[in-house]
C-alpha cells in the first residue's frame, strides 16, 4: 500500500516526460465556490515554449497534490459524495486507488486535506 505525504495546492515539476522530450509541468488545485475543487495540470511544449491546454479532473469536495512513497506525484480528492477518498495518478487519466473509511490510512489522509 502506498503512503502519501507533503500536501500542497501548487507545484512545478521540472524534467516531466513529454514524448521523447522533457519539460516542466505545473499542477495546481482550482477552486470554485459552487462546484468544489479539482486538480489541473499544464505543461510547456518544449518545441514551441507555449503552455498547453489545461488537463483537468472532475470536481471534488476537497483536493490537494501529494507525494507517494514511490516517488510519484498524485492528486488526493475527497469525493463530492464525501463517502471515500480518490487518489488520481499524475497522468490524470487513471485512478490509483479508492480509500474508504474502513482503511487504516483514511483518517490520516483526511488530515492531509486539512493541512494543505
Amino acid at each position: 500500500m502506498l503512503q502519501y505525504s507533503n500536501p500542497r495546492q501548487d507545484v512545478r515539476i521540472t524534467d516531466w516526460p513529454y514524448g521523447s522530450y522533457r519539460t516542466t509541468a505545473h499542477f495546481f488545485i482550482e477552486c470554485d465556490a459552487k462546484k468544489g475543487e479539482r486538480g489541473v495540470r499544464t505543461t510547456v511544449d518544449p518545441k514551441t515554449g507555449r503552455v498547453s491546454k489545461p488537463k483537468t479532473l472532475t470536481y471534488a469536495a476537497q483536493a490537494c497534490i501529494v507525494d507517494g512513497d514511490d516517488g510519484k506525484t498524485y492528486i488526493l480528492e475527497l469525493t463530492r459524495s464525501c463517502t471515500h477518498l480518490s487518489v488520481m495518478q499524475s497522468n490524470m487519466q487513471f485512478q490509483q486507488e479508492a480509500i474508504f473509511p474502513d482503511d487504516a490510512r483514511y483518517s490520516g489522509l483526511r488530515a492531509l486535506l486539512q493541512q494543505r
